[in-house]
């Protein structure tokens, strides 16, 4: 758990150095629970979050983006989840597959469509997908 914690916590702060400062906040409601994220700009090619899960299991994930496909509407990216399921001992690793839709001007706000594998697990691997929605502050 230390060692999850240690890796998302630079993973994070680095990728918020390079974010020049700006932050954005979310909420996703995915298949396997909902989850509170702050991360870095989600404009930026590279970006970074970290998640906490909620409600019976409480677990942290961080999470790496990269944007391949970018314009003022629409980012395409993908990239990978590091975490802990709340209790269980172990970590797992995703790879999501993720839309972030930014229909309104400015483009601070945006609703999310994510899907990701998640691989190993206590219960298996699984796939968990959801809707979310995130605001940058800029």
């Amino acid at each position: 758990m230390k060692k999850l914690l240690v890796i998302s916590t630079v993973l994070f702060f680095a990728t918020v150095y390079q974010a020049n400062a700006q932050i954005a906040a979310g909420i996703y409601r995915l298949s396997s629970a909902t989850f509170a994220s702050i991360g870095t700009d989600p404009d930026n090619k590279m970006f970074g979050e970290a998640r906490v899960s909620t409600g019976g299991r409480v677990g942290i994930e961080g999470t790496f983006g990269y944007n391949f496909v970018q314009s003022d509407e629409v980012n395409f990216y993908s990239g990978f989840h590091l975490g802990t399921e709340g209790n269980r001992d172990g970590f797992y690793l995703g790879v999501p597959l993720g839309l972030l839709v930014k229909p309104f001007n400015p483009k601070n706000f945006g609703f999310t469509m994510e899907a990701s594998p998640i691989f190993p697990t206590e219960r298996g691997n699984f796939f968990r997908a959801g809707l979310g929605l995130k605001y940058t502050f800029r």
